[in-house]
């Protein structure tokens, strides 16, 4: 009867019946106060009706647990309103659960009258130390008081983790599920007890687990206070979305002088679109500024649009050439696929010379060309046909030249069987030979500016004032109209047939182009200037061009029964291929002119007045032959069961041919190459050579180079290069073989991470005396490349060998890493750029020291930052604060 009369006194104080779990051992240690009666938990309650709630009680039960014991104080009848009422406390493992709220700690009492429950651990009993979870809110500390009305909880010695952070505090109170209150706090992302590093404030307040707000803030490394302070602080305290000020840098730049940058904000406008604006302020009086905009909308589009512009001084206002340059960029990209069809893409890069000069990365610094291009396109897959409307732009920056299509239209219908009975399927043998003839169709239609001034890179005009201005693109290229338009209409029609007896397919086609232009090619000479003067005339002009070909290739096969380890036999594949074309010479149809190019009229000179149309006949015939030499390979698996596959280990290729409506110079140039791909090595070759000799000066000359020296052709390039990764998992081509890979290629021993010692603690882990590790993991690629040009007339032969290591990973130790890249000019033994990085992990911080001590942009910097990705731009220190393009 004893534990039934205490739950009604329990459920009469205002509190719901609690859930007592069964078997739990008497506490033999400990003796009951004087007003207390011992509940014995080793039997089962059992059929104890639940008395509805007091006025103030809770809603839910709550269930608690403890390993060893439970004691129950309860208040005297005549005990006063302030008294802490009924008492329950529960000793080793304890457990208490209300809703979602869990506590567990080595002691736990619960007070009746003020429904609270206070938590502490015991001595040195680690196990027992206090923690509390509630959803995603986790605290450990020495003592918790939490009371279950208003759910609202205080920490002493806090500990709690923040997505990835951690926040550590003397107090901390937890206002709401949203609101944390923390005095005497810390916040970090080290996960050690004594962390590394911290930023310790003396009231701090975290909101949804996300912002971080604080009072005086000051960094704390190894537990000492360093001279580093803030008023006030904010940070992001998870990865993700969210506005706030930018992390800025500082340093030292050529035309900006001192300078701070990436001043600003970022708007996480929505869930589907964020903004950011910034800039860059330097003491010299340049300037940049920038503005961006993301949007992505899932399966429906997606895409970003950023603008920059600025202004930037080099020199002084005295000097005679001073003059402001103002760096602009445009840049777009977007995705999107409308649910009728047509797709929508873009990407947009548009420049100004001095853009270079601004930008921070270094491939944007050494960028020399440049391309955008936006495209509408619908397609219809049935029936073959597709359109497409777009806009193309090119810049190249060293000649200033600019060239933009606004707008092309292109049409194209696929293949098409006029004669074919059933168009949608393949004919049947014996059919007629017309059923194999199909035709297609394509159209394009540009319209064209190229700005190409004629002063080159130091033309005043830019490509936007001559874009806009006719009389300013007049002035600068010289040319009278700034479009060029242009229709172009293609129809090829062709057949192909086999004949199996010999393997052979035989394919004739004939193709015809209609070309319309909106101006032709003028040019004259002028006997007094001796030379020949080009223009462009406006005016519609026609032209059209015809030309007939067949085709004519087969397969030869070859088998050598080479059996050696896994290696089963190789196969040799000839692809010998003849092509016979013919096109008019369209000098008799006007579209080419001659005109002579001497006083005398002997030599002269044949041009097209609407490109695209070729200035000679043409009746060529070309031949080639493609040969591939494949290994085929066998292995067994433990079953017995052997499985074969081919590799390709070598390809050899030549082609020429030779036009016999030339007039001069007839046989065409004839080139060679050779692909390997062995034990994991990339091997290319290339040579060109051609039939006639040079004269004195370097030009071609009707003379065969068989007449002149006896050799039949003469070499004109020839280029090799050799490409290999060496490393774990680079053994390529060798696993496939069957063979062992080279020595570089061993299968590196990771050593275990050693134990990480914690800074703060008055003994440090003893040291662990081993061996070094000399098969650290290595991987880097080794590219060799081999070039050379003959001598032409008075210019100098030409040769060119490069060794380039790149990238370049090597850890030396678990916590120490090298990388980079470097290579060394063969033919004059000099080292080209060259850049190296020798990382080491700090747990919590990283170090880089990265040095690139040759090559246009040298520099020599080193970093300390904390891992951490949101904080790695605001706890960071860089030195010195140059950019590359400072020198060494």
């Amino acid at each position: 009867m004893v534990p039934a009369l205490v739950l009604l006194l329990l459920l009469a104080s205002g509190a719901r019946a609690q859930s007592v779990p069964t078997q739990v051992p008497r506490d033999s240690t400990r003796s009951a106060p004087a007003d207390t009666v011992r509940a014995d938990t080793t039997r089962a309650i059992a059929g104890v009706p639940l008395a509805p709630p007091a006025a103030g009680g809770l809603d839910e039960p709550v269930a608690y647990a403890a390993r060893d014991s439970v004691v129950i104080a309860v208040a005297r009848r005549d005990a006063p309103s302030d008294s802490t009422g009924d008492v329950v406390t529960l000793y080793g493992n304890a457990q208490a659960t209300y809703r979602t709220a869990t506590i567990t700690a080595a002691l736990l009492e619960y007070q009746g009258r003020a429904q609270s429950i206070r938590a502490e651990g015991l001595g040195a009993d680690t196990t027992g130390t206090p923690r509390f979870r509630d959803g995603d809110n986790a605290f450990t500390g020495r003592l918790f008081t939490y009371n279950l009305a208003t759910q609202r909880g205080r920490v002493s010695g806090a500990r709690t983790q923040i997505q990835d952070g951690f926040l550590l505090g003397g107090v901390i109170k937890q206002a709401d599920v949203h609101v944390i209150y923390a005095e005497n706090a810390a916040y970090t992302t080290c996960e050690l007890d004594h962390p590394h590093y911290a930023l310790v404030a003396g009231r701090l307040k975290v909101v949804d687990g996300k912002r971080v707000y604080t009072g005086p803030v000051r960094l704390q490394l190894l537990g000492l206070n360093v001279p580093l302070a803030l008023p006030f602080g904010y940070f992001p305290a998870a990865e993700g979305r969210r506005s706030g000020p930018l992390p800025f840098r500082y340093g030292r730049e050529t035309g900006f002088g001192l300078f701070l940058d990436n001043v600003g904000w970022y708007w996480a406008v929505s869930d589907y679109f964020d903004a950011t604006a910034s800039a860059k302020i330097g003491t010299e009086g340049s300037f940049l500024t920038r503005g961006a905009i993301r949007y992505n909308r899932l399966y429906a589009y997606t895409g970003s649009l950023s603008l920059e512009a600025g202004r930037l001084r080099q020199g002084e206002s005295t000097d005679p050439l001073y003059a402001p340059r103002i760096p602009l960029r445009l840049a777009w990209t977007h995705q999107q696929e409308f649910a009728a069809g047509p797709r929508l893409s873009a990407r947009v890069d548009l420049q100004s010379v001095s853009q270079r000069l601004v930008a921070d990365a270094v491939s944007q610094q050494i960028t020399q060309q440049t391309s955008s291009s936006v495209q509408l396109q619908q397609s219809w897959p049935r029936v073959g046909r597709s359109l497409s409307l777009s806009a193309l732009a090119s810049q190249d920056f060293v000649g200033n030249r600019t060239e933009v299509a606004l707008p092309t239209l292109a049409f194209t219908q696929q293949r098409l069987f006029p004669f074919r009975r059933g168009r949608d399927t393949p004919p049947r043998g014996g059919g007629s030979p017309f059923e194999k003839i199909s035709l297609s169709y394509s159209a394009n239609a540009t319209n064209t500016v190229r700005f190409s001034p004629l002063d080159g890179a130091t033309s005043t005009v830019s490509f936007f004032d001559a874009l806009f201005d006719a009389e300013a693109f007049r002035t600068a290229t010289g040319q009278p109209t700034r479009f060029d338009s242009r229709v172009e209409q293609r129809l090829p029609v062709q057949a192909t047939y086999s004949v199996s007896r010999f393997n052979l397919t035989i394919q004739p086609t004939l193709s015809l182009t209609e070309i319309w232009a909106g101006r032709s090619e003028r040019r004259t000479f002028t006997p007094d200037s001796n030379r020949v003067v080009t223009e462009q005339v406006a005016g519609f002009t026609t032209a059209r061009r015809a030309r007939a070909e067949l085709t004519a290739a087969t397969e030869l096969f070859g088998t050598f029964n080479v059996r050696v380890g896994p290696l089963d036999g190789i196969r040799h594949t000839v692809r010998p291929s003849v092509s016979v074309a013919f096109e008019p010479d369209y000098a008799r149809y006007g579209f080419v002119q001659q005109i002579p190019t001497d006083t005398t009229g002997t030599r002269t000179v044949r041009y097209a007045r609407v490109s695209g149309i070729p200035t000679e006949p043409t009746r060529t015939l070309s031949f080639g032959l493609e040969n591939a030499f494949l290994a085929r390979i066998a292995r067994a698996d433990s079953t017995g069961e052997v499985t074969r596959r081919s590799v390709q280990v070598l390809a050899l290729g030549f082609r020429g041919g030779v036009n016999f409506a030339a007039p001069d110079r007839p046989v065409q140039d004839v080139s060679l190459d050779a692909t390997s791909l062995i034990f994991g090595t990339n091997i290319r070759a290339n040579a060109n050579y051609s039939a006639y000799a040079l004269d004195d000066v370097g030009s071609l000359t009707p003379d065969s180079y068989l007449a002149r020296s006896g050799r039949p052709l003469r070499l004109t390039s020839i280029s090799a290069s050799v490409t290999r990764l060496f490393g774990q998992g680079a053994t390529g081509a060798a696993g496939a073989l069957g063979l062992p890979a080279p020595s570089a290629s061993v299968r590196p021993v990771v050593a275990p991470r050693p134990e990480q010692y914690d800074p703060a603690l008055a003994q440090r882990p003893p040291t662990v005396v081993g061996y070094t590790d000399a098969s650290a993991p290595i991987s880097f690629g080794v590219d060799v490349t081999l070039a050379y040009t003959p001598a032409i007339g008075p210019v100098p032969s030409q040769t060119t060998a490069a060794l380039t290591l790149s990238p370049v990973n090597l850890r030396l130790t678990p916590l120490w890493a090298l990388t980079g890249s470097t290579g060394l000019d063969l033919a004059t033994l000099e080292p080209t750029t060259t850049s190296i990085a020798l990382r080491r992990d700090l747990h919590c911080w990283e170090m880089a020291i990265q040095w690139q001590p040759i090559g246009l942009t040298r520099g020599f910097s080193v970093s300390l930052y904390v891992k951490s990705g949101y904080l790695r731009d605001i706890l960071r220190i860089d030195a010195p604060r140059n950019v590359v393009r400072s020198p060494f």
